[in-house]
């Protein structure tokens, strides 16, 4: 079941969106619902990981090595 909602979003968001609906000729509302659904359903990293991403990333100074940092920047964030 499909309900109304009013939300806020930035004029380019909207662009981009109203684009590819154009292209792909879906209406609007398709091309957001598919967005949200992509975003709400991504893997998000287990607790440990990201508390161990927060200790390497947060330290003052930040100390990680030439290797790890080649790891790091190889990673697809959006995978």
């Amino acid at each position: 079941m499909k309900k109304r909602v009013s939300i806020l979003i930035e004029e380019e968001g909207i662009r981009q969106a109203k684009r590819l609906a154009v292209k792909e000729g879906r209406p609007l509302s398709d091309v957001i619902q598919h967005a949200l659904v992509l975003y709400l359903n991504r893997k998000m990293p287990e607790p440990q990981k990201r508390k161990n991403a927060y200790q390497v990333f947060c330290k003052q100074p930040m100390r990680i090595t030439k290797n790890q940092l080649k790891k790091i920047l190889k990673v697809d964030a959006y995978e």
